[in-house]
């Protein structure tokens, strides 16, 4: 039954180009599409023989509402689709949750001295170079430090260049030729920025004949500095080029796609060609959302190159694609030039594709098979340990102290086998004085079970660090708060502190895991994470242990003096028990010091301590 509202809108649909939103009742968009006829598409969800594709049946339901906007063209009706679905995000769209503003390199040669700057808006203008995208936003980086560190470019911001008076540290160091103060004019410094262009476009044998021509020329008219120089960078250079695969033998830029689908999810591998070589593979995965692979990879195109980025004259994709033509007038006006989609059917071209399609299965199955490993691992470890239930949620628990001192537990979480860090809590220890591992345990499990309880919250299995003194505490709180369901052991090093032993209640005798086991392996993560997360806790505290402290009462006293004695004794009840012999021993401490410490806790001199704590 179509609700009245939606049937009005159906009704008065016009056979136009254009784009459709649809919405729930919230008036929220769920679902943005374009049409060459609005009335014909939009129309077709609510057939019986309409849209086969199989997220129709689960939007079709949620939609109250339907909004459309008419567009000359069917480029227009792809821009604005493209747009809103950045706006709304709607859940029956592809969302490419991967997909980003990518890192470039932007060298303006309109400058007399220009940098090399990181950018994300690529904005074609005339003596505007620009280098990448990078896919990874570390390689860009990367690139910037090498780039630098093997060419004097400058490297210092506008506003700093414009107001230097003297040279830099990097001119100093060598790396930079100051062109800040006018120790370079713009020539010389072009040719250091042609070098530079020659380096990142990859012509890297070409720069290193270049630099061998200009030490040779320098040795011989006696520069030797600027002959050590030039051998320097070209020892860099040498060092830094890597072996490239040679996608082309001819200079050219095209980006290549390959895909591979399998329930409900998608790969998608891109090989980047720039000028004939493979410069960037992004893999990219989503869930297709009931989209066939071909439309869920033609929306994936749309995403990828939607936002800020280089796009080359040629795209090589693996399937046709309806609306191939209106993605090439998109894409050529966003480029400012002549851009061909192409589905090459034999030739390097299509080798290229086939390559992508490897390894989007290869990316696909590694995955998958990641996440089947981790399920694995957890069904060996409930067999080994005779758990009740496969341990999908982990919670395990450490105390960190010193003396009795800033007394911390720590949880940490792991789901399915991976670090959950929103799950991660830190708890102060309250109700326990001294040094009693066991009792802080209780505390901390008890106050953590009650709310597990109350909030219907609790873990498949609770690990606590420690041997059968931990895990009978551990069973006592669990009995105090009448939990059941949950499982719980506890993990020690053995005597001679090599083998992890595994104590679970009532077996007396420890279960020794394979040392090669991945499930051991498992536990033992989680417990070093327990350990890491509660000391951390524990020193974070300690380093200002004297905040609000008794010892910040005391007359010429402070802070230096007041870390010195803590550090010294541990703790404020050990500073007041010492005699002023033993506080004179701390650095920093005279004996007329130490005197004045000694009088103020036992109430010589004026000012009673006995009640401060």
């Amino acid at each position: 039954m179509i609700p009245e509202k939606v049937q009005q809108k159906l009704d008065a649909l016009p056979a136009a180009c254009g784009v459709y939103l649809m919405k729930d009742r919230h008036e929220k968009v769920i679902y943005v599409g374009k049409a060459v006829n609005l009335r014909a598409r939009v129309r077709s969800y609510f057939q019986a023989a309409g849209d086969e594709r199989v997220f129709t049946e689960h939007l079709v339901p949620k939609v109250a509402d339907i909004d459309w906007v008419i567009v000359a063209t069917e480029k227009e009706a792809l821009i604005l689709e493209n747009n809103l679905i950045k706006q709304f995000k709607p859940r029956f769209n592809i969302n490419l949750k991967d997909d980003k503003t990518f890192l470039s390199l932007k060298l303006d040669r309109r400058q007399p001295f220009p940098r090399l700057e990181l950018v994300r808006r690529y904005t074609p203008e005339e003596g505007v170079r620009y280098f990448g995208p990078y896919s990874s936003a570390a390689s860009a980086r990367e690139t910037l430090r090498i780039v630098n560190a093997i060419f004097p470019i400058r490297k210092t911001p506008d506003t700093v260049f414009r107001n230097r008076t003297r040279p830099c540290l990097y001119y100093e160091l060598g790396r930079c030729l100051a062109p800040c103060v006018g120790y370079v004019d713009a020539a010389t410094y072009g040719e250091l920025l042609d070098e530079v262009e020659m380096f990142l476009r990859g012509r890297s044998q070409e720069l290193a004949e270049r630099l061998r021509e200009k030490m040779r020329q320098a040795a011989e008219r006696h520069e030797f500095e600027m002959a050590a120089r030039c051998r320097d960078q070209l020892a860099a250079v040498e060092r830094t080029i890597e072996k490239q695969v040679v996608a082309s033998p001819q200079s050219v830029d095209r980006d290549a796609f390959g895909y591979y689908a399998e329930g409900g999810a998608m790969q998608v591998q891109g090989l980047l060609v720039r000028r004939g070589k493979l410069e960037d593979v992004p893999s990219y995965a989503f869930a297709t959302k009931g989209y066939p692979p071909p439309a869920a990879f033609e929306e994936f195109l749309k995403q990828f190159y939607g936002r800020t980025r280089f796009i080359p004259p040629e795209v090589l994709v693996p399937v046709e694609l309806p609306d191939a033509t209106v993605l090439a007038e998109w894409l050529a006006e966003r480029r400012g030039g002549k851009v061909e989609i192409l589905r090459p059917q034999r030739g390097e071209k299509a080798r290229l594709i086939e390559m992508a399609e490897r390894n989007a299965e290869s990316a696909f199955r590694a995955a998958h098979a990641t996440e089947r490993d981790r399920v694995r691992t957890l069904e060996c470890l409930q067999a080994a340990l005779g758990l009740l239930r496969l341990p999908t949620r982990m919670e395990c628990y450490d105390i960190s102290n010193l003396s009795g001192t800033e007394a911390v537990g720590s949880q940490v979480t792991f789901d399915r086998g991976v670090p959950n860090k929103a799950r991660y809590r830190r708890y102060r220890i309250r109700t326990v004085e001294g040094s009693d591992d066991y009792a802080m345990m209780h505390e901390v499990l008890t106050r953590r079970l009650r709310r597990g309880v109350e909030e219907g919250s609790l873990p498949d299995l609770i690990i606590v660090d420690g041997g059968l003194g931990q895990l009978a505490v551990a069973e006592a709180a669990m009995q105090a708060l009448d939990v059941a369901g949950v499982d719980l052991i506890a993990l020690a090093k053995g005597r001679e502190r090599t083998e992890e032993r595994v104590f679970v209640p009532g077996r007396p005798e420890a279960i020794v895991l394979p040392p090669d086991a991945p499930e051991l392996h498992l536990l033992e993560r989680i417990r070093d994470e327990a350990h890491r997360f509660a000391v951390t806790y524990h020193r974070k505290l300690r380093a200002q242990p004297y905040r609000g402290s008794v010892l910040d009462r005391i007359p010429g006293i402070g802070p230096a003096r007041k870390k010195a004695l803590v550090a010294h004794f541990g703790s404020v009840r050990a500073i007041r028990s010492a005699s002023a012999e033993e506080l004179a021993k701390v650095e920093g401490i005279s004996p007329k010091q130490a005197a004045a410490i000694h009088a103020f806790f036992h109430g010589q001199g004026g000012t009673p301590g006995a009640n401060f704590s």
